[in-house]
């Protein structure tokens, strides 16, 4: 059992009803900024408060904020519609990508709320994706908001950080609906208990999911394995079922409902809640291209298959990245004895094409020359494989770039 610390700062309407309240990871009850990257927190506040138990409000919204990577990773959709804004990061820009993304999370009818600097930047063009704009009363003057607010019928305005009887009149006699600030009432902050599901068995569940995507009878298993695991799918299937008029129980009934692509997105926010992926970032991408070459280069040899070959090259840093040993780790996944010897030893065939990603990495020529003939592999084939990967996992590390 863990502990996630936000800080709660109430929303409240012009006739002064709580409409919602914005969420924001702290951590500890000293109101300290966070020291992990947004991602992360984003994740422990998301798991905390809606994959938990604690029974959130149905009447009010909660904003939380999302990076791009977040947002293209879809993690939202694991997140009840009626309950959930989104709010756009202040240093996410446009892409195509992107403004697709937010097409679809409104067409679902999530709220998008963006600051007001989206009237001075790229976003101009495409300001009507947004249900909210937020203006910090200590940062702009309020008035000049007048003509803005009555040019968008459509979209409805926060101000924050009100702190006067005085500013509140104003700030409604101007055009603004929604208000926050101390006036109202200052931010709690609070600590909610979470389970965090263990990261072998969330691993364990990608490996099935991604092997096996329709034996439900098998990923149901490997769910119902570690209880916290079990425990925030059955959660997030009750959250996005509020409509049913029974609570989902049954574990394999909770997988139907909620399908592949929500168990993915779903388990990728677990994952991601429990490692501070900033710390990692290089592990990762470094992980990302020897899955790439392991993918391209496995059906090469004879009885390899490039779906596991991309797992052994994704699972190569997994010792750095849990800091534990690398026995420990794999002795717990759901992986062939053939992807483990890889793994622990680089033996075999999968372990034999790992060797040649790291000595490419490493610029050792006349071992990859010698190994390739070996293997009966074409040496320019090889390298143009893991020039392919590299090329795919810096597009990769720049569409995601955080």
């Amino acid at each position: 059992m863990s502990e996630t610390f936000f800080s709660c700062q109430p929303i409240f309407d012009d006739r002064q009803q709580h409409w919602g309240s914005e969420l924001l990871f702290r951590e500890g009850l000293e109101n300290k900024f966070p020291s992990i990257d947004e991602d992360t927190a984003t994740s422990r506040i998301l798991s905390a408060n809606f994959l938990s138990g604690n029974e959130l409000d149905d009447q009010l919204r909660y904003v939380v904020s999302f990076s791009e990577t977040a947002l293209l990773d879809e993690l939202p959709l694991s997140m009840p519609v009626a309950r959930l804004v989104i709010c756009i990061s202040e240093k996410t820009r446009p892409s195509p990508l992107l403004l697709n993304k937010l097409r679809a999370y409104k067409k679902a009818g999530f709220m998008l709320l963006a600051s007001s600097s989206v009237f001075s930047n790229q976003w101009l063009e495409h300001i009507n994706l947004f249900n909210l704009i937020s203006v910090d009363m200590d940062r702009d003057d309020p008035m000049r908001w007048v003509g803005t607010i009555s040019d968008y019928p459509d979209i409805r305005f926060l101000i924050r950080k009100v702190e006067k009887q005085e500013e509140f009149t104003l700030a409604q006699q101007f055009g603004f609906s929604l208000f926050q600030g101390y006036f109202f009432e200052q931010p709690k902050i609070r600590r909610q208990s979470d389970v965090a599901p263990s990261v072998i068995t969330l691993l364990d569940a990608c490996i099935i999911i991604n092997r096996s995507p329709y034996d439900i009878d098998e990923i149901t298993d490997v769910i119902s394995r570690d209880v916290s695991l079990l425990y925030k799918v059955v959660t997030s299937a009750n959250v996005l079922a509020k409509s049913k008029k029974k609570s989902i129980t049954n574990p394999k009934q909770a997988v139907v409902y909620l399908g592949l692509e929500s168990l993915r997105r779903l388990i990728s926010l677990l994952i991601m809640s429990n490692m501070n992926h900033q710390e990692c970032l290089h592990l990762q991408n470094a992980a990302i291209l020897r899955a790439i070459f392991m993918q391209q280069t496995a059906p090469m040899l004879k009885g390899l298959d490039a779906d596991e070959g991309f797992l052994v090259g994704a699972f190569s840093f997994l010792d750095a990245m849990l800091g534990c040993p690398m026995e420990d780790v794999v002795g717990h996944l759901d992986l062939s004895q053939e992807a483990k010897q890889a793994l622990l030893a680089q033996n075999g065939h999968y372990g034999a094409l790992l060797e040649v990603c790291k000595n490419i990495e490493h610029a050792n020529w006349n071992w990859v020359s010698k190994t390739c003939e070996k293997l009966k592999l074409k040496e320019r084939v090889v390298l143009k494989a893991f020039e392919k990967a590299r090329e795919q996992t810096q597009t990769l590390a720049a569409t995601m770039q955080v």
